[in-house]
C-alpha cells in the first residue's frame, strides 16, 4: 500500500512534540546546574570565595583512584588558650612562637608541610576549586562497587549538605572518562568519591560529636550508592583537629590603630571623604578597606557609629599577603586620614604612634612572618585564607 502523503495537521503535530522535547531538555538542565550550584554553597558552607583564586597542587596520585585517603597520624597538642592579640602583644607573640620554631627543643611543626602550590589536572582542576589540603583536611574515599551516575550522587549527597556544622566540606568525584576529580553532574558516571572535611579554623574545631556526625553522613552515602570507605578512629581526628587548632590560634594576631578627634565627632560623609583620599574603598557604610594592587585587602576601618570621634584601624595579620607590606600601608593610610580629619593616631593604650613605633612593630612582624611560614603558613596564602578568612 502506497503511504499517505503527512497532512499539515501532522506536521504541527511533530514539530510540537519537537519543540515540547527541547524545552524539558533545557528546563532539565536547568534544574541540574540549580542543584548543582546549591550543593556546592550546602557543602562548602562559609569558606571564603579566595578558596578559587588558586588551584593549588592535589594530592599525590590524585589520578589513580582505589587507595585509601585515610588521615595521616599526627600527635595531638592540648589547644592553646584563645586570643586574638593586639599590637602590644606582638613581642609576646613572637617569643612564643620562636620557641616552637622547627629544630628547638619540644618543636611540634613538621617544616615538611608545605602550603600547597598551583596545580594541573589534580584535584582542583575541575572539582569546583577545592584542592586537598593535608594539613587542613580529613579526606576519605569512597569506593563504589560499580559506576554511579550523576542523579545517584546527587541524591547520595543531600545527607552530607544537610550535615549540621560550622567546618567546610567537600565533596568531589572521579570522572574516568576525563582522568580527574569533578564536581559531580547529573550525566555523569562515577567510580569513586572524595569526601573532606577540614579538620579547624580560627572559630571552631572539630570535636568527637561533630566527627562522629560526619563520618555517619559519609557512611549514608556510601550505603546509598553501593560503596565502602575507611573509617577513620574519630579520637584520632580530634587530635589533628586540636593541633591544627593550636597551630591557628599561635598565628591569630591583629594589629590595631586607632584615629582620634581632635574637635568633636566625625560624621560618616567626612570620614568617607577621608577614606577615600586616602585610597581606601567602601565596604559597607561604616567600614572602609585597603587593598594592594591586584584586589587583595590588606587592612579594614571602622567607624562605631555614623558620628564617631574614633576610628578603628585593624590589620588581621595572617590575612594580608607580605609582599604587599600591609603594616606599612595601613600606617600610611591612617596617617593621611589623620592629616585630612584632624586627628591624632594612638594605640590601644592611648599612646601615639610614630616612625619609631613603626619600625619597632615591623621587626617583630617580621620575625612573626618567618616562624608562619616555618610552620607552612604563607601570609596571605590559599591556606591562611581558609584558616581565618
Amino acid at each position: 500500500m502506497d503511504s499517505l502523503p503527512l497532512s499539515d495537521l501532522h506536521l504541527a503535530l511533530i514539530g510540537l512534540a519537537v519543540v515540547l522535547l527541547v524545552a524539558l531538555y533545557a528546563v532539565d538542565k536547568a534544574k541540574e546546574r540549580r542543584a548543582l550550584r546549591e550543593l556546592d554553597a550546602r557543602l562548602r558552607g562559609n569558606v571564603a570565595d579566595a578558596l578559587l583564586d588558586t588551584a593549588p597542587a592535589g594530592r599525590a596520585g590524585a589520578a589513580a583512584p582505589g587507595r585509601s585517603a585515610e588521615p595521616s597520624t599526627r600527635t595531638a597538642a592540648v589547644p592553646a588558650q584563645r586570643t586574638e592579640p593586639r599590637l602590644e602583644r606582638l613581642p609576646e607573640l613572637a617569643a612564643d612562637a620562636a620557641a616552637d620554631v622547627p629544630g628547638a627543643p619540644g618543636a611540634r611543626i613538621e617544616p615538611a608541610v608545605v602550603e600547597p602550590a598551583s596545580a594541573a589536572g589534580g584535584i582542583g582542576a575541575g572539582s569546583g576549586g577545592w584542592v586537598e589540603d593535608p594539613l587542613l583536611d580529613c579526606v576519605l574515599e569512597v569506593r563504589c562497587a560499580h559506576a554511579v551516575d550523576g542523579v545517584a550522587v546527587f541524591d547520595a549527597a543531600a545527607s552530607l549538605a544537610q550535615w549540621q556544622a560550622a567546618l567546610p566540606v567537600f565533596l568531589v568525584a572521579w570522572d574516568a572518562r576525563r582522568q580527574q576529580w569533578v564536581q559531580p553532574d547529573r550525566f555523569g558516571f562515577y567510580s569513586d568519591l572524595l569526601v573532606a572535611v577540614q579538620l579547624a579554623h580560627r572559630r571552631q574545631s572539630l570535636d568527637e560529636i561533630v566527627g562522629s556526625s560526619f563520618l555517619a553522613a559519609v557512611q549514608q552515602i556510601a550505603m546509598a550508592l553501593d560503596a565502602d570507605f575507611d573509617a577513620p578512629d574519630v579520637k584520632r581526628l580530634v587530635g589533628q583537629a586540636l593541633e591544627l587548632d593550636r597551630l591557628c590560634a599561635r598565628f591569630d594576631v591583629q594589629i590595631g590603630m586607632t584615629l582620634e578627634s581632635a574637635g568633636g565627632p566625625w560624621d560618616s560623609a567626612q570620614v568617607g571623604a577621608a577614606a577615600a583620599q586616602a585610597g581606601l574603598a567602601g565596604d559597607g557604610p561604616l567600614r572602609w578597606v585597603g587593598s594592594d594592587a591586584a584586589g587583595a585587602a590588606l587592612f579594614a576601618v571602622t567607624a562605631a557609629a555614623p558620628a564617631s570621634d574614633r576610628l578603628a584601624f585593624e590589620l588581621d595579620v595572617p590575612l594580608a599577603p607580605v609582599q604587599a607590606q600591609p603594616l606599612q600601608a595601613m600606617f600610611a593610610a591612617a596617617s593621611h586620614m589623620a592629616g585630612t580629619l584632624g586627628a591624632s593616631l594612638v594605640d590601644d593604650n592611648r599612646r601615639p604612634i610614630g616612625a619609631g613605633s613603626l619600625a619597632a612593630i615591623g621587626e617583630q612582624l617580621q620575625g612573626l612572618y618567618v616562624e608562619m611560614r616555618s610552620a607552612g603558613i604563607e601570609p596571605g596564602g590559599m591556606r591562611a585564607q581558609r584558616l581565618y578568612g
